[in-house]
């Protein structure tokens, strides 16, 4: 399914909650234009499922003997075989057994309800990783539960979550538990919710990253291993979407991905987008053509209308970038006539040891875990102008991501530092970032990573840190299992497989682009490098020329002028007005917060000071 909401309310029976449920149906109608393919209205809770845009989805299914009932978003796979469509059997399997265990059970992307006739409450179950994003909100006649936050903020009035908006504006991603809404909270990662009587009862977790052994594999067993899980990950996807289509570029993850559904002997078919005399483009035409499999070349758009960036709010919640999701968007709803699922690679940068050149030289090692560093290098490194928010409200960016990594890594100090930015890296980065993406296109069609399934993660998770610094796990992996792919150049002109002496003479295009990286890092350092990755001012220059955007901008009647200094917002919107703005990307998120806001004030939910 796409969406859901569930209410339970604080006592049964109470017609408050039945009359908020039903708000909330009209608001996922209104708002995300999803129209409800089952409900119940029980006086221990209601409920609703809401297909994806296309169509698909199960609704609810509930057990005759029991009266309990189920409802899955997302796509799921069991260990035991079954997967997204055998929600029934899902059931069943709850029925017989602890629902942490279930979660311990279970592969993908998904948030699962449960409502439990026979204790009267809703139990929760999210992802490994929560990419799957579900959220709560606490009301006076119950607890509202969805998959949307945009749906749970226009129930009532709310406050705007100052640190919320921030984080957004100036990076483009909420983190930890906040939304944009001081009410509306994020359920968290691999864990399951107990809800009753109106609030929650009880939440634990069914992984933790602290459990996997990290650093017990290595050589030829964690390569062997990585391939298998990966092979077994795709033909699971497979046997439930025939007509998958996965994103092929020039790097090292989506080339193994595609890999692994050529082991596992699936068809299927290629996708990438941008120019044609697009490096990675080229890349990517090239390693289709040794696939075999048909190859899709789409181009990149940047000719939205405002009407168009404002349709992305019934698939981002307001949560990602309008207008950058708008493309997205339009890249899916050509897929999504001609394929079942669209299958990704993201997650496989774990293999890879993302991030770790910051722990360099002492990767792997048990030394102090220097949050500061990461927050201001990996987090707080964007270009944002902090002068619009007000001083008695504005966070010290690099000081508050360095508490939210330390938060997040709570209990791993003893750890390998490596293990540490892997947990900051997927409970960070990836839940929100790419998981609001994910949850955003499966308001479409279904979308998976099977680098996300539990398996696959795990191997990666615990194979020594040595064989995944440079890439060498994959580049291994393809140079053992698909030796064609692994021969074929990336983008910068080397090879995806290991350097040997017998193959190192095809690695001199690696001293080329490692020492661009350095003239650009240096370019920046001296403020040079601006301009190298400065977005086109066009879409920001057009969207000014139409009048609903000046008037939704203009200063004195922003909902956001609680937060923002009033004289720095006026020089901030007349300086956006003009070629050379150094803030493009703020710009569009601010735009989007303003968009998504006013969405909100038309069903008469507004912002509380």
């Amino acid at each position: 399914m796409g969406n859901f909401l569930t209410v339970v309310p604080v006592r049964a029976p109470l017609p408050e909650a039945t009359t908020l449920f039903r708000s909330g149906v009209e608001l996922a109608r209104r708002h995300k234009s999803q129209a409800p393919s089952h409900q119940l209205e029980l006086d221990w809770a209601c409920t609703a499922s809401f297909p994806r845009s296309n169509g698909s989805g199960t609704p609810i299914v509930v057990d005759p003997a029991t009266g309990c009932w189920l409802q899955a978003i997302g796509t799921w796979f069991h260990t035991q075989g079954y997967a997204t469509g055998a929600e029934a059997r899902l059931l069943n399997r709850y029925l017989e057994i602890d629902p942490r265990q279930l979660g311990r059970e279970l592969e993908g992307f998904f948030v699962i309800v449960i409502g439990d006739a026979r204790l009267r409450e809703v139990i929760v179950i999210t992802d490994i990783v929560g990419s799957c994003h579900g959220f709560a909100r606490i009301c006076e006649e119950g607890v509202a539960l969805s998959g949307s936050s945009l749906v749970l903020a226009g129930l009532k009035n709310f406050k705007l979550d100052p640190i919320g908006c921030q984080e957004f504006l100036n990076t483009g991603v909420i983190y930890e538990d906040r939304t944009l809404y001081a009410e509306v909270r994020k359920l968290g990662p691999a864990s399951v919710f107990r809800f009753a009587q109106g609030a929650l009862r009880d939440q634990q977790k069914y992984w933790n990253i602290s459990d996997v052994a990290a650093g017990s594999l290595e050589g030829h067993e964690a390569v062997a291993r990585l391939w298998d899980t990966l092979r077994t990950a795709a033909q699971k996807i497979a046997n439930v979407f025939p007509r998958p289509v996965c994103d092929l570029t020039g790097g090292y993850d989506s080339r193994a991905m595609v890999a692994g559904f050529l082991g596992a002997g699936s068809a299927f078919a290629t996708t990438v987008s941008g120019d044609v005399d697009n490096p990675d483009v080229v890349v990517s035409c090239g390693l289709a053509q040794l696939t075999g499999m048909p190859h899709l070349c789409l181009p990149r758009h940047e000719d939205f209308s405002f009407r168009e960036i404002k349709g992305a709010i019934a698939y981002t919640d307001g949560e990602y970038p309008l207008a950058e999701y708008a493309g997205i968007l339009r890249i899916h709803r050509e897929l999504n006539e001609r394929f079942d699922i669209s299958i990704n690679g993201s997650y496989g940068e774990v293999a890879r040891g993302y991030w770790w050149e910051l722990l360099a030289p002492h990767i792997g090692t048990s030394t102090e875990f220097d949050a500061h560093k990461v927050a201001r290098l990996r987090f707080a490194a964007g270009k944002f102008d902090p002068t619009l928010v007000l001083p008695e409200r504005r966070i010290d960016l690099v000081a508050h991501f360095a508490e939210t990594i330390e938060r997040t890594n709570s209990g791993l100090q003893c750890f390998p530092n490596s293990l540490q930015m892997d947990n900051t890296y997927l409970m960070m980065r990836m839940q929100r970032w790419q998981g609001r993406i994910a949850s955003s296109t499966n308001q479409l069609w279904p979308c998976l990573s099977p680098f996300l399934f539990r398996s696959v993660l795990e191997t990666m998770l615990v194979t020594k840190p040595q064989l995944r610094q440079r890439s060498l796990l994959i580049r291994r992996m393809l140079a053992e299992f698909q030796p064609r792919l692994a021969a074929f150049p990336l983008e910068h002109g080397y090879p995806a497989m290991p350097a040997t002496w017998k193959t190192f003479h095809r690695f001199w295009p690696i001293f080329g682009h490692y020492g661009k990286k350095v003239v650009t890092r240096v370019r920046r350092a001296i403020g040079a490098g601006r301009a190298l990755h400065a977005r086109s001012p066009a879409l920001r220059m057009r969207l000014w020329n139409e009048e609903e955007v000046r008037e939704l901008l203009d200063p004195a009647k922003m909902q956001l002028n609680g937060l923002f200094n009033e004289s720095a917002l006026v020089r901030y919107m007349a300086e956006s007005q003009k070629e050379n703005f150094l803030y493009e990307e703020q710009w569009q998120r601010l735009l989007s917060i303003e968009t998504t806001l006013n969405a909100l004030a038309q069903t008469g939910a507004r912002p509380r000071n």
